[in-house]
């Protein structure tokens, strides 16, 4: 499988939608995990948006600028490190302002990851709309 290409990982601006997530996985170049990850549960998530939903990557070594909030701009590296990302694959649940909405999933566990990956942004959209805009 081809590499994400760097035009397509994380958007200049995260948290854009006030009662929503932004899903983030933190992935590596030629991660095999992180493909898997991005191939097989994400990207369907993108092909069939669910409503308050972003998904997006960041590189873990990656320089990239992000915007997170009107005087927030850092790094890939940057919202790594801030994050407490030390494993690729990791995939965060981030609200409007990059708080951490339910726990990251870290790895690759293929015979649940995707029952993680409901029940984490479940918990994160009902953490979305007890903060408010």
């Amino acid at each position: 499988m081809p590499t994400m290409a760097s035009s397509t990982l994380l958007p200049p601006v995260l948290g854009v939608d006030p009662v929503g997530i932004t899903i983030v996985l933190f992935s590596q170049p030629d991660c095999a995990f992180c493909e898997e990850v991005r191939e097989r549960y994400l990207k369907p998530l993108i092909a069939s948006p669910l409503r308050h939903v972003t998904v997006a990557e960041a590189l873990t070594t990656g320089t990239r600028r992000i915007v997170n909030g009107p005087a927030d701009v850092a790094s890939e590296t940057d919202l790594a490190r801030r994050q407490q990302i030390a494993f690729a694959p990791t995939v965060a649940f981030l609200g409007a302002r990059g708080e951490t909405l339910a726990p990251p999933i870290v790895g690759l566990s293929r015979d649940y990851f995707g029952a993680y990956l409901e029940s984490r942004i479940a918990a994160a959209l009902r953490a979305a709309a007890r903060r408010g805009p």
